[in-house]
């Protein structure tokens, strides 16, 4: 009678597999030293790219996660063609990390990046590369949310809707707004109404009178720690077409990220959002490059 054992305990062990357990073996086994590979991100961080890029390339670490680095400063220097193609030597190997985010945001700069440059073949062949991989590695069920991303980012390539499109601003004028907010203070340290007001602005973005939310905005700025409130404030300012705020929130959001892996250098959120890539010039990305991020 056959047994059927061996084919559950197969079964389990590629579910494990799917589920993360590879992650870990393949993390453990990365053979990266410390010292010299993170000393190398955070002179990056800190600024000095040159002199953290000359220590990246002696530093030991698999290649893959070394070029999601140099992608990242490349995109942010303008060097959209070299960008692509450390992107292209390091996306298929997403197992190495755990943040999805990755390429969610580097799929952003990398179809932003063959559209300015009219590498649209090239940028198709390696979507399609990527997906077939993705699912070769998970097979086609889980690799669904991989065929969501590739999806979008083929649409974006064609100039499509896509499902992942952020919201758009709408500037609320004191006619137009049926809300209103009154904040008292009731004895509250500004570290205490800062928190307060950081959990209130996303429902005020976009609802209440737009001028009002950026006064409010302003004046707790440098105690908001959520990333998505600079950035709204920046997009809201990009509307209003008030270029110099609009930089200075850009600039909070920059020196304020937060890496979500040992390997980040750049906060690449901003690609997400066509509005703010309209604004931002090479020479406004290239401050940010110098500004120092390590927190």
């Amino acid at each position: 009678m056959h047994n059927p054992f061996p084919q559950k305990i197969c079964f389990l062990i590629h579910l494990l597999y799917i589920c993360g357990i590879r992650k870990y073996w393949k993390r453990k086994n990365l053979t990266m030293s410390k010292n010299d590979f993170q000393t190398a991100i955070n002179l990056i961080r800190s600024g000095e790219t040159d002199r953290g890029l000359e220590l990246l390339e002696k530093a030991t670490a698999p290649e893959t996660i070394k070029n999601i680095a140099k992608a990242e400063i490349a995109y942010y220097r303008d060097d959209l063609k070299n960008a692509m193609y450390f992107d292209e030597h390091s996306l298929p190997a997403d197992h190495q990390w755990y943040d999805p985010l990755i390429v969610n945001h580097h799929l952003r700069a990398y179809v932003y990046a063959a559209k300015k440059t009219g590498s649209i073949s090239r940028a198709i062949e390696f979507l399609d590369y990527y997906i077939a991989q993705k699912r070769k590695e998970y097979g086609f069920a889980a690799a669904k949310p991989f065929e969501n991303i590739y999806l979008n980012a083929m649409r974006r390539l064609n100039g499509q809707k896509t499902t992942d499109a952020p919201k758009k601003i709408k500037i609320i004028t004191p006619a137009e707004c049926q809300s209103t907010i009154i904040f008292e203070n009731n004895g509250c340290t500004r570290e205490e109404s800062a928190r307060m007001i950081s959990s209130m602005l996303m429902y005020m973005w976009n609802n209440i009178e737009t001028e009002k939310v950026l006064k409010i905005y302003e004046e707790y700025a440098d105690l908001i720690t959520l990333d998505d409130h600079h950035i709204w404030a920046a997009r809201n300012y990009i509307k209003l077409h008030d270029d110099v705020n609009a930089l200075t929130c850009l600039m909070r959001y920059v020196k304020g990220w937060t890496p979500t892996e040992k390997f980040t250098v750049m906060p690449m959120k901003v690609f997400v959002f066509n509005d703010i890539l309209k604004y931002w010039t090479p020479e406004i990305r290239r401050q940010f490059l110098v500004l120092n991020k390590n927190r």
